[in-house]
Formats: structure tokens, sequence, C-alpha cells
């Protein structure tokens, strides 16, 4: 999760343990699945335990599988158009300090581009690919905050601060370009030059995160508490659009943005890592209830064949 707050705290100066448990019990949602075609369209990629990556078809239900377990896998990343993955992995044999970059074609396999980054101290990085898919952004560290990068890892801008404070741990691509980041005084975003950061919002939760904005960037959702929120991009008619007895987290935007996959049941494991269920509903700003079987306008995650809610417990996306 990207979380807004874990740390504590002018201009812009020029990710994830897998767990070996199951899935956890379920009903179907909609009497049993064949309705994800007419909810967002596209498809999910969702990293769950020792199954790794995989991807649910919404036209046809049908998971498959994106990648096995790999144990030296950080995050990954999927492109704004579904058509390529970045990954960042532990380097190969004694490099300890690198982290390896790989950007590959998801329809036959093709590396497009790889190389090594070295973070400061050798920090596991989470790399994201800009929408237009000319640039990579790593998710800040506490040492090296923002970096944006071109393929072939040529560093262009590197963020070291926003008004003499730290990034924390959140970088989202706006639809032009621009970036969300947030420190301790709140929610901003950046211009496309990178060079001047503007307030989007400030928050009185004693904890929010995994900011996410909607593919036509007209929405942004986040975590706020224990719920679900959703926002206009410029921060106002902030409204809670989800509830439970539990906790939700993760909120993803369908590529049509008429719809939200959230991770409900939110909740730590025994091996000390995070886990969720699978549930969709729509953004329109109303509140729904993510509660098993409370509100007939809720979608639950199950793919064909199969009779358990879909778990997460790492990057999810929506292409």
């Amino acid at each position: 999760m990207q979380q807004c707050k874990r740390w504590a705290p002018a201009l812009l100066v020029g990710l994830f343990c897998l767990t070996a448990c199951k899935k956890n019990n379920g009903g179907p949602g909609n009497n049993g699945g064949g309705y994800y075609g007419a909810a967002g369209g596209g498809a999910i990629y969702v990293q769950w335990a020792t199954e790794g990556i995989q991807k649910i078809d919404m036209a046809t239900d049908v998971e498959s599988k994106v990648m096995g377990e790999n144990l030296d896998l950080h995050d990954y990343w999927i492109s704004r158009d579904g058509k390529s993955m970045l990954t960042s992995k532990n380097a190969p044999g004694t490099d300890y300090d690198a982290n390896l970059y790989t950007l590959t074609n998801l329809s036959d396999g093709t590396i497009i581009s790889q190389f090594k980054y070295y973070p400061t101290d050798g920090d596991y990085t989470s790399p994201t690919l800009s929408p237009d898919g000319t640039m990579i952004g790593v998710v800040p560290t506490y040492e090296d905050g923002i970096v944006i990068m071109d393929l072939k890892g040529k560093i262009l801008h590197n963020l070291t601060s926003f008004n003499g404070k730290k990034f924390n741990r959140m970088l989202q691509w706006m639809p032009d370009n621009t970036i969300l980041f947030c420190t301790s005084d709140g929610l901003f975003r950046t211009n496309t030059a990178f060079t001047q950061g503007n307030l989007v919002k400030q928050f009185s939760f004693a904890s929010w995160g995994d900011v996410t904005p909607s593919p036509d960037g007209k929405k942004i959702a986040l975590k706020g508490g224990t719920h679900i929120w959703m926002m206009n991009a410029d921060g106002s008619n902030l409204v809670q659009v989800t509830t439970s007895t539990d906790e939700e987290a993760y909120p993803v935007f369908s590529p049509d943005s008429k719809y939200l996959l959230v991770g409900t049941n939110y909740r730590e494991s025994l091996a000390a890592s995070w886990l969720w269920e699978l549930r969709i509903i729509p953004a329109d700003g109303n509140q729904y209830n993510v509660d098993p079987d409370a509100d007939k306008h809720v979608i639950t995650v199950v793919p064909k064949g199969q009779t358990l809610v879909q778990s997460g417990d790492g990057s999810m996306f929506w292409r």
C-alpha cells in the first residue's frame, strides 16, 4: 500500500513480501460470474501469495498467469495500454546494490528494455510507467525522493524534496504525464516539466494513502482512515464511497473510469504482510457496503470455474 502518512515530515529540486496462504472463502458476486464484461472492461492484474501475478479477463472472467512466484521480484507495473509490464527485481550475481529493471512485451515475452538501477543503500524500489510509456517514475524511498528516468535508465529528474520536506512513499501518474505526490503537508500535483507542485488537498484523516487517479483524469480515489473515499481531481467534493464492518484499501479505477476495484476485508496475515479480497463498486460517488452479500450493486471478483473470492497481497492494476 502506498501510505502517505508513513514518514514524519519552494520549488521542486531538480515495495513487497509474498505470503504462502490460501484464498479466503467467499461467494461469487451477481449469482456466480459472467458479469465482468459489463463492469469496466479490460483486465485485472493482481499479485497473490505463491500464485504470482494473475490476470482476470473482464470479458470472459477467465484467470491466467502472467508471472509465477518470484522471490526476487520487488514490484511490478502494467502499462496503461496493458501491452507491457515493468518489473524491479534483485540483480543477478553479487551486485546486491542494484535493482534490475525489465520492460517486457506481454504478448510475446520479449524484452523491450533492461538495465540496472542503483538506489541509495540498495533499497528495493517500485518503478512506474508514465501514461504515454516514455518515462519511468520511481516511487520515493526515504533517501532518494522521486526519480524520473527514460526507458534506458538515464535519469531525467531527481526531485529530492518539496518545500523543505521529504516525499512520502507515493507516486501516481495523471493522464497528462503530471505526477501526484505527497508529503506530511498533503497531496500535491506537479506540472509536466516537474518544476512546480501545487496543493490538491489536505486531509484530516489520522492516516491516508493508496491514492489513485481515474484514467480520464477527472477523479481521485484514496484510502482515508479505514474506508475508501473519492474526490474530483482538483480536490473538491471529497466523499466516502465504501463502508463495512472491516477495512478497505487499494482502490483501482476501471479503464473507462466508471468502476472501482477495492481491496476489502483488508487485514494483516500471520506472515506480517497484508491481504484483501477483491470487490468492485460503481465509481459514481455513492456509498456502498462491501461486506459479503450486503449490497447487490457490489460485484465480488470470482474467476470463472472457481468458487473462492479472488484475493490479493501486492500491487493491483485494471487495464
